[in-house]
C-alpha cells in the first residue's frame, strides 16, 4: 500500500481559503486537524508527536485531544498516553455508506462487473480536488496498489477524477484544474493545463478516461462517469489493473467494453435518484 504523507493538509488548506469568513470557525478546523493527523498516522500518537503532526501547538492539541477523549472520539493508552481514534469513529463512516444512494444503486453492476472481470473494480465521487473511494470490489489476483473505502487521490491524475471533471462545463472543469494542486506522483503524471485540457477532450469523446501509471507506477486503469438525469456528474465507475499483467491495448479492448456498459446500467439506474 503506498506509503502515507506525514499529515493531510486539506483542513489547512480550507482555513486558508475561508479562514476571513465571519463563519469560519478555526477552533473546529483545529480539531479536524488533529483528526486528520491522527487517520494520516493510522497509528497511536503521542502528543508532542501529534502537535507536530496537526501543525498546532502542543497546549492546544492538549486541549483538543482531552475533549475527545472525553466525547468518546479518542481512546489514550493508559500506558503510553499515546492517542488513536476510537470505534465510535466508525458510526459516521458507516452513515456516510449506508446514505450514498449512488452506492446503494451501483452495488449490484459493480459486484457483477468485478466478478466478470476477476479484477478491482471501484465506485469514486469527486470532493474538492480529490476523488474518493465509497465501493471498492478487489481483484482475484495480486495488485501493485492496495487502497480501501475512504481512501483519497488526486483528481486531476486519475481516471475516475478525469471521467467526472469530462463532464463538467469545460471552463469550470479547467478553473478545477488550474485551482488544484498538481504534484506529480510519478515519472509519468501529467501536470501541465494544457495536457490535461486535452485528456479531459479526450475523456469527452471517448466516453472513458484512461490512467496509465499516472498516479501509481504499474497502475492501469479506465473509468466511466456516472451523470444525474440532467447530465451532471455524481461519480465514476473505475477498474484498475497492474501493468506487469496487463498490456494497454488488452486493457482498451477487454476492460473497456464491459466498463461502458456497466456505467450505462448504472446511469439508468439513477434516473430516479
Amino acid at each position: 500500500m503506498p506509503a502515507a504523507a506525514s499529515t493531510s493538509p486539506r483542513a489547512r488548506r480550507a482555513a486558508t481559503v475561508e479562514g476571513d469568513s465571519p463563519l469560519f470557525m478555526g477552533s473546529l478546523a483545529k480539531c479536524f486537524q488533529v483528526l486528520e493527523a491522527l487517520n494520516t498516522a493510522g497509528r497511536a500518537v503521542g502528543l508532542t508527536e501529534l502537535a507536530q503532526l496537526a501543525g498546532l501547538d502542543r497546549s492546544g492539541v492538549q486541549r483538543i485531544t482531552h475533549t475527545l477523549r472525553v466525547l468518546g472520539y479518542l481512546r489514550q493508552d493508559p500506558a503510553t498516553k499515546a492517542f488513536r481514534l476510537s470505534g465510535r469513529m466508525l458510526e459516521f463512516g458507516h452513515t456516510v455508506l449506508a446514505t450514498d444512494r449512488l452506492r446503494e444503486r451501483a452495488q449490484p453492476h459493480l459486484e457483477a462487473l468485478n466478478r466478470r472481470t476477476a479484477e478491482t473494480v471501484n465506485l469514486m465521487e469527486l470532493e474538492g480536488d480529490e476523488i474518493v473511494y465509497v465501493a471498492r470490489y478487489p481483484s482475484l489476483h495480486a495488485v501493485s496498489v492496495d487502497l480501501h473505502v475512504g481512501s483519497r487521490l488526486p483528481a486531476f491524475c486519475t481516471a475516475a477524477g478525469r471521467a467526472i471533471l469530462s463532464c463538467m462545463d469545460p471552463a469550470d472543469a479547467a478553473a478545477r484544474l488550474k485551482a488544484a494542486r498538481r504534484t506529480a506522483m510519478t515519472s509519468l503524471t501529467v501536470t501541465d493545463l494544457a495536457g490535461l485540457r486535452a485528456a479531459l477532450d479526450e475523456a469527452r469523446e471517448q466516453g472513458y478516461a484512461l490512467n496509465n501509471q499516472e498516479a501509481f507506477v504499474g497502475d492501469v486503469s479506465v473509468a466511466a462517469p456516472l451523470r444525474d438525469p440532467q447530465g451532471l456528474p455524481l461519480g465514476a465507475v473505475n477498474i484498475a489493473v497492474p501493468s506487469p499483467r496487463w498490456r494497454l491495448e488488452d486493457v482498451l479492448a477487454r476492460l473497456v467494453p464491459p466498463l461502458l456498459k456497466t456505467a450505462a446500467a448504472i446511469n439508468r439506474e439513477i434516473r430516479h435518484l
